[in-house]
């Protein structure tokens, strides 16, 4: 099968905010969706932020900003044919207030052509707890 040409950005079809994830400590927001022949990527807003690691040669830092265990997040999807779609990465950091974290995380490839609708797997682990949260979007 062959892969989609490219669209347009895809808006959830609902409102996906305020999820509570990792025991309740933080709130999940989907911020948007976006498809693409190579690849397909969620853009998401976790409040409070994600703690930041700290590196051996930088734990005299004293910011407070680094507290709490690290989050691994990673995402792979399936669609409504049976195509698996696997992580192909993302980035982080602070919002611009520094009030959440945002992101955005990506499966490859880009949805095959015969592919109407793709669900996300999202998982979350801070080296104790681990979830996943699932969301169907569509893709054409």
């Amino acid at each position: 099968m062959e892969p989609m040409d490219p669209v347009e950005p895809v808006e959830p079809v609902e409102p996906m905010e305020n999820i509570p994830v990792l025991g309740g400590r933080h709130k999940l927001s989907i911020e948007s969706f976006a498809v693409t022949t190579e690849r397909m990527e969620l853009r998401y807003r976790l409040t409070p932020p994600l703690p930041q690691t700290l590196s051996d040669s930088d734990s005299d830092s004293d910011d407070g900003d680094d507290e709490g265990p690290y989050v691994f997040l990673a995402l792979e999807a399936d669609d409504d044919v049976g195509n698996e779609y696997l992580d192909s990465g993302g980035a982080f950091g602070p919002s611009a207030d520094g009030a959440a974290t945002e992101g955005s995380l990506s499966v490859q490839p880009g949805p095959y052509a015969d592919a109407r609708s793709v669900t996300l797997r999202l998982t979350l682990f801070d080296g104790t707890h681990e979830e996943t949260r699932s969301f169907t979007l569509p893709v054409d």
